[in-house]
């Protein structure tokens, strides 16, 4: 038995070196010293600067920044380190390897585990585990910068397999891998990969019931179910501070609220719909998975020096070292389907799409139906608007559906799936209980079916589509510009449609001949031609070797930079070092050589108007709406715009400008116009003077009566200290007063105090805080200290020395003298054969 275990170790330990060290390979520029440039985590850089910056300073947790849109909760941001020693869980699990070898080996290990539940040959575990690591969706969005999102993609896997193990009997394993894994799929921090994960249980979970029932175990299912509702609160628990204050924040933002401006037009809480659906999958487009370049790859693509667009430019007079320095930018739009921009396909693999074909045909199990019916569903979600009639529906009623956006990312669900499935198809073939004349069969079937569909979509393809995307206009429009004519950029529109052929075609031609090597080597290995074990290992190679020259398509050489060129990528401009000589305590900078409402990289430099956030406040998107991008000098004022960032019409270089109307952070005013209710409120932004005059909504009126305020000509307020969670003003007024303040009103922590005596905080001006202030000299003091943050934090941090301890005892417990309770999921396979 020891014996037994130590071999099952090693083999262990070889799986784990073999994932770190092909993560290391493929991002091989780091062990140059290299790091990856990932364009999110340029942009993240610049929304946590303040907050990251006031926390190494003063050692507070940083709640508020106001270095993005005028001011926003830093919970989506930065808040310092996290309470939950589940933390180094990360670092424990991904080996501290750097970014992304980390993110890349993590999922493979996640797919891994639960391979091993599923109880599959070694190396059929190996392959899928290799197979889910390398997709390109993952590969993808770690080269963007999504690491959250992959992060979590990783421990969907093995919760799963927790999952599985519980309801096999392995009560205690059980409950201590889902506990594990769901507590970090949590910590993550990507609420929509955990909500196509919460799909995935549901049809787990249902799938089981169904087989209880039907082969009369309830018991052992409620019982099992029982543990596993005990483990997800276990789970829970040590994120519970993000989660209170999510639920909390959410109700005030774009994602789950809405805005308090009435429409004609009936809107449900959460997001847009047509913002929502924005980056929708095509129905033809999701044969991606099987051939990548189906509808062209990605909208910056590299073409060479043998495609037709090379060949236009030059014969539109372009020279051999310009049009070849061009062409091999990545820049071509070979992507001509819906979406309106995308770093690349979801490509999860032609062979492991075989195999999926295959296993559909000899999976005798029923629980195959629940992998299949979670894959049905995620590629219908992910259609988005191209199949209106169901994801309308789903999006106003599915429970908190309306909260995510990019319904693409749905395929995340059958990036896991597909793999087990075809995975499980190998595990048939290899396992001896079904007949090889049978299987040989089936196996055909599978070979006829898919290659039938390569044939008729990448071969026969090029003669029946016409290659044109709905993004052509724009692209005709800039060639245009560029080449100085409309009649030079059709010709090289012509050329760039026909390399969108060619590229279908080719993509078709290497996909067919992988789904005949991997034929060969089946069909060899049911002949007994070739071991096995050996037929699993080609497979495992083809498969790899297959995605991994994908995927560099994607994380390539050029991905990479030296460390300096991260570090100084946001360096100053003229216009910026001019701007930070003034050391007044607070301002606002508005950059317009940028869309201020997509730039992060200002606020890494200056308290912006602007910035880059998926979770804006409701009010300040409003006052972006209906005021900012109509350029409001009376909004920008009361904003405490002090600078304006515009380019040079005649150098083209960005220069600052001052602007001396901004009313800095507070001041008194003289005249109250109340408005009947928030549209009303918005539209008097319009057209007042802020420096004399506070709209307020009427709703706020009790606080204050039929007060009206006054002011000397000496009244003032000033800011004299500033924090992130606290900001000190003195005032001085010899008649009862109004002070309007340029901070953004948020009602869900801020609390205001005059000489220490607590007061309300009333909206003004829309987005504005307002006080009543006594005649005389006054300090004033906000404090944002949100309630549910706080006690939420107590739990996490108390919560997750529990789990772990709890986990630890039953994993010793499940080592020295675990037990089983009555199946009612079986194994695949009866013995473990490797």
């Amino acid at each position: 038995m020891k014996k037994d275990r130590m071999i099952t170790l090693l083999r262990h330990l070889g799986a784990v070196a073999l994932f770190a060290g092909l993560a290391m390979l493929f991002c091989s520029p780091l062990l140059d010293g290299k790091a990856l440039f990932q364009s999110d985590m340029m942009h993240f850089k610049g929304m946590e600067k303040e907050a990251a910056d006031y926390y190494k300073a003063t050692g507070d947790v940083p709640l508020w920044s106001n270095s993005m849109f005028g001011g926003m909760p830093t919970y989506v941001i930065y808040t310092g380190p996290p309470v939950a020693k589940t933390f180094y869980l990360n670092k424990l699990f991904t080996l501290s390897l750097p970014n992304p070898a980390d993110m890349l080996f993590i999922n493979m290990l996640g797919m891994y585990v639960l391979l091993c539940v599923f109880n599959f040959r070694y190396w059929i575990r190996i392959l899928g585990a290799l197979a889910y690591g390398f997709a390109t969706f993952s590969i993808i969005s770690m080269d963007a910068g999504h690491i959250t999102k992959v992060m979590a993609m990783a421990y969907i896997a093995p919760m799963l397999g927790g999952i599985i193990l519980t309801y096999r009997g392995r009560l205690v394993a059980g409950a201590c891998l889902t506990a594990l894994a769901t507590t970090m799929l949590i910590y993550n921090n990507h609420l929509q990969i955990a909500y196509y994960a919460l799909i995935m249980v549901a049809g787990l979970i249902i799938s089981t019931f169904i087989q209880a029932y039907r082969s009369k175990q309830l018991p052992a299912f409620v019982r099992a179910s029982a543990v596993l509702v005990v483990t997800a609160i276990l789970a829970l628990l040590p994120n519970v501070d993000n989660l209170m204050i999510l639920k909390e924040y959410t109700r005030y933002t774009i994602r789950g609220s809405e805005s308090e401006l009435k429409t004609d037009q009936k809107k449900a809480p959460g997001l847009d719909l047509s913002y929502a659906f924005q980056w929708s999958y095509g129905p033809g487009e999701t044969f991606t998975m099987l051939i990548p370049g189906v509808v062209g790859n990605s909208t910056s693509e590299k073409l060479s020096v043998n495609s037709h667009t090379y060949k236009a430019l030059k014969s539109l007079g372009m020279s051999d070292e310009k049009a070849k320095k061009e062409v091999t930018a990545a820049q071509w739009p070979l992507y001509w389907a819906g979406q309106p921009m995308t770093g690349g396909p979801v490509y999860i693999g032609a062979i492991i799409c075989l195999l999926v074909v295959l296993a559909l045909l000899v999976i005798r199990s029923p629980h195959k139906w629940w992998l299949v019916a979670v894959s049905v569903f995620a590629i219908l979600l992910s259609w988005g608007h191209n199949l209106a009639p169901f994801n309308n529906f789903l999006f106003y009623h599915l429970p908190l559906y309306n909260r995510f956006r990019a319904p693409t990312m749905a395929l995340i669900i059958p990036q896991i799936t597909f793999v087990v499935l075809a995975c499980w198809a190998l595990q048939e073939l290899l396992s001896g209980e079904q007949s090889r004349e049978h299987l040989l069969l089936q196996l055909k079937k599978a070979f006829v079916i898919t290659t039938g569909l390569v044939v008729g979509i990448a071969v026969l393809g090029p003669f029946v589509y016409t290659f044109r995307g709905p993004n052509d206009a724009y692209h005709l429009q800039q060639y245009t510009q560029w080449l100085g004519g409309k009649e030079a950029a059709s010709k090289l529109m012509t050329a760039l449609r026909k390399d969108r052929s060619q590229l279908l075609l080719m993509d078709g031609l290497r996909t067919l001949a992988l789904l005949l090597l991997t034929f060969g080597i089946l069909w060899a290995s049911l002949k007994e031609k070739l071991k096995p074990q050996l037929a699993m290992v080609l497979v495992g190679i083809l498969t790899v070797a297959d995605l991994f020259l994908v995927d560099k398509n994607y994380m390539g050489e050029d991905s990479f930079v030296t460390t300096k060129t991260l570090d100084t990528y946001i360096t100053p401009s003229a216009a910026d070092k001019e701007i930070l000589k003034d050391k007044t305590l607070y301002y606002r900078v508005l950059n317009q050589t940028t869309n201020p409402w997509l730039d992060a990289s200002t606020s890494y430099l200056h308290k912006s108007i602007g910035g880059q956030s998926p979770a804006k406040l409701w009010i300040y998107q409003d006052l972006i709406d209906h005021q900012l991008v109509r350029n409001n000098p009376a909004v920008l004022n009361m904003l405490n715009t002090r600078y304006f960032i515009s380019e040079n019409p005649e150098t083209g270089e960005p220069v600052a400008q001052k602007n001396e109307d901004a009313l800095g952070n507070g001041w008194f005013v003289q005249n109250i116009r109340w408005a009947a209710n928030a549209n009303e409120e918005m539209k008097a932004l319009d057209a007042f003077n802020p420096k004399d005059t506070v709209i307020i909504d009427q709703r706020f009126q009790s606080g204050l009566g039929t007060f009206t305020p006054g002011k000397d000509s000496a009244a003032r307020i000033e800011l004299v200290r500033y924090g992130l969670n606290d900001l000190h003003f003195t005032s001085q007024n010899t008649q009862d007063g109004f002070g309007v303040f340029s901070d953004i009103y948020y009602p869900a922590g801020w609390r205001a105090f005059i000489d220490h005596q607590e007061t309300d905080i009333i909206r003004v001006n829309y987005a504005l805080r307002g006080l009543k202030i006594p005649a005389g000299k006054h300090d004033i003091e906000f404090r944002f200290r949100p309630d549910n943050f706080i006690a939420g934090r107590k739990i996490a941090a108390g919560s997750s020395w529990l789990l772990l301890i709890l986990v630890a005892a039953g994993l010793l417990w499940e080592l020295f003298a675990g037990t089983r309770t009555k199946k009612i999921m079986p194994d695949p396979r009866v013995e473990v054969r490797q």
